[in-house]
């Protein structure tokens, strides 16, 4: 189930390869602009993290600043939207959510949602989980799920208090700009388990009571126990694809939509949204094409993934981007920014498109 994997592209609109807005469908035009830094974090001995950050910047910080460039082997790309290590806003403390990756993924698989939050207002961070990405995958080193997934929620917490110790150095480039008493998580498939599994607890690992609410997209449930579900009452959002066959809405949304307690729970369905939709891999496709002598294995990865997000069959990707955008960034923008007005960016929109749930 997991193989199928994920893989980024930042804030770029595949077919116009212009940078897709925020705003459009969401919460409102940006506030900041996108600083974007990388970092090492130490779980435990012998496993440190490649870490992506990105953050709020005011606007007049950066000129003449570089744009930030993600650094995936043979598929490079400048992002239109986040800068290089521009100073923090002076605005903060600011919210922090941790973005976890699915399985094969990367840091910035979803940058077009991690630079959206920072757009936003939030410092947001997002590991390798060594064992399960991309990389481990092309270079026959991934663990088994049964190994990899279970750590999720100590390299989550390991996040956590790294822009913890980062906030409290004042010698440190975010030092006073992380609110970690405020934190949300969003992960997508394997990394939907790694949140809701540090939302309840897992394998010894107790649930991080500084964690205000949870965001799963497409996310496979499979992992958590019946007990672990009902340990889950904080604000809890799931987003999923109607053409979904990786982490199909039948076996794993509503298996979690019947199983967990949270208040609010809500429930986001996206018709016409395949697994990969919530990655930027047809962005990755674009790249593929205009790079000819790429690796053989590199190329099959790609395409492979985009059966499941840039068919004609399914949502343009822009739209189902701009709606993943506007849920999660809203709903994370209500329960863990504590903005009782953007509520309103939780309703139901283009109803064709899109059914909402709620229960409290």
């Amino acid at each position: 189930m997991l193989a199928a994997g994920l893989w980024g592209a930042g804030g770029v609109n595949a077919q116009s390869s212009e940078p897709s807005a925020p705003g459009d469908a969401g919460p409102g035009s940006p506030e900041y602009a996108v600083g974007r830094r990388t970092i090492s974090i130490t779980v435990e001995p012998g496993r440190t993290l490649d870490a992506d950050i990105w953050y709020p910047v005011d606007a007049s910080a950066t000129t003449g600043v570089a744009k930030s460039t993600y650094e995936f082997p043979g598929l490079a790309y400048t992002s239109t939207v986040a800068f290089d290590s521009p100073p923090v806003s002076s605005d903060g403390p600011f919210p922090l959510v941790v973005y976890s990756h699915g399985s094969g993924g990367l840091r910035y698989v979803s940058a077009f949602l991690t630079e959206a939050l920072a757009a936003r207002g939030f410092v947001v961070v997002s590991v390798d989980h060594k064992g399960n990405t991309a990389i481990d995958e092309l270079s026959g080193t991934q663990g088994t799920p049964q190994q990899v997934i279970p750590l999720r929620p100590k390299d989550i917490r390991a996040e956590i208090d790294a822009m913890a110790a980062a906030s409290a150095d004042s010698t440190n480039a975010l030092a006073g700009a992380i609110d970690t008493e405020n934190v949300g998580l969003i992960g997508h498939s394997a990394g939907g388990a790694g949140v809701l599994m540090t939302a309840s607890g897992h394998d010894g690992v107790g649930a991080d009571k500084r964690v205000k609410a949870v965001v799963g997209l497409a996310a496979y449930v499979d992992p958590l126990s019946n007990e672990e579900f009902k340990k889950i009452k904080i604000p809890t959002m799931l987003i999923s694809g109607t053409l979904d066959t990786t982490t199909p809405i039948k076996t794993q949304t509503e298996k979690a939509w019947k199983s967990i307690p949270a208040d609010p729970f809500y429930r986001v369905d996206l018709k016409g949204v395949g697994h990969q939709s919530f990655s930027d891999v047809c962005y990755y496709e674009e790249l593929i094409d205009a790079k000819p002598g790429l690796p053989a294995a590199l190329v099959d990865a790609v395409k492979s993934r985009t059966d499941e997000a840039c068919a004609p069959k399914f949502l343009p990707i822009t739209t189902a981007h701009q709606l993943i955008d506007r849920y999660s960034v809203g709903f994370l923008e209500r329960y863990v920014g504590n903005d009782k007005a953007a509520a309103k960016w939780l309703k139901p929109t283009q109803p064709k498109i899109v059914s909402v749930s709620v229960k409290n």
